[in-house]
Order: C-alpha cells, then structure tokens, then sequence
C-alpha cells in the first residue's frame, strides 16, 4: 500500500469538514449521501488524504448554512507550494463557473441518470437538514408528524430515505420551522 501524502490545506480543510459533520451528529455515510461520494473517499477527504474538490466544498457549506470560507480557517504557515494550492482554491471560488456536466453520449440513458442521481443528493440533502431542524427544535417525530396531518410511521419513512418529499411537504416543513423552502433545500 502506497503511503498517502497530506497537504496542510488538506488536513484543516478535513478537520473542519468533520468538526461540522460531529456538531451536527451526522454519521459519514449519511453526508456522503448528501454529496453523493462513496464513504471511502469521504473518510479520505477528512484525514487529509486527497484534496476536496470545490463542488463537494460548495455542496457542504450550503448543506451545512456556513461560509465556503469557513473551511479555509485557521491555516497554519503554509508552503510556497501550499501557497499556489489555497490561491488556486480561492480563484476558483472568486470565477465561481458553472460545474460542466460530463456525460456519456453513446449512453441513451446517461441523462436520465444524471438527473436521478442529482435528485437523490437533493432528496438526501432534504431528508438530513428536516432530522437537524426537527432535533434541533426540540420535536418529536410525532408532532410533526400530527403537523403535516400524516402517520409517525409515513414521517419516519421521509427521514430514513424511505418515501420521497414532495414539493407541498417541504413547504409545510419551511412553514412549520418558520424558515424559507431554500433553508431546507439548498
């Protein structure tokens, strides 16, 4: 086994990534359902081992409601190399281009699928910021439950994956909490 290199942007960058992942009482396989990672690579990305792409950054400071300069704090002296690396990152943040999109062509199914897995990094998304707000606003599963005029067990199944959250769910959910659908959503 080859022995994996750590970059000090890396590892603060990893560090902050699990700091947010612990303070929220998410478990790795649970974000990495929300930036649609494998669990490997994610555990990677926290120990410093590979370098985080900018998506996956945006995608959790969104999730997360905090500043993409948030995972760029506290940074120790770092190496002229190092230097080029962080500038490189905050370019890249600064030009904010749209993410290009690769897809198969000779695949006839390639954009149904992209569009499938784009919808199950937002359900997933959706489904981990209603468990936060519901534990962080102190409420059972079976108040809400009474609030959206369904089941415990119908509830139950929108925070485990089980049953998709449809457009009018959502609304009542941002209504409920007090907050906007983009709150819950983005």
């Amino acid at each position: 086994m080859r022995n994996k290199k750590k970059d000090t942007i890396n590892i603060v960058i990893g560090k902050h990534m699990a700091e947010l992942r612990s303070k929220f009482n998410l478990s790795q396989k649970e974000i990495c359902q929300v930036i649609g990672v494998n669990r490997n690579t994610y555990k990677d990305y926290e120990i410093g081992h590979r370098t985080i792409p900018l998506q996956v950054l945006r995608d959790l400071s969104k999730f997360y409601k905090v500043s993409f300069d948030y995972f760029f704090e506290n940074m120790p002296k770092l190496t002229d190399k190092e230097q080029r690396q962080l500038f490189g990152y905050s370019t890249s943040v600064a030009n904010d281009k749209e993410k290009y999109i690769a897809i198969d062509l000779t695949n006839p199914n390639a954009m149904k699928e992209y569009f499938e897995k784009e919808q199950n990094k937002i359900q997933n998304k959706v489904r981990l910021r209603v468990k936060q707000l519901r534990l962080e606003n102190n409420k059972t599963q079976d108040e809400i439950a009474k609030y959206l005029d369904v089941d415990k067990s119908t509830y139950n199944k929108y925070e485990n994956g089980k049953r998709k959250f449809n457009n009018d769910v959502v609304k009542q959910l941002a209504d409920y909490y007090n907050i906007k659908v983009s709150d819950i959503v983005d």
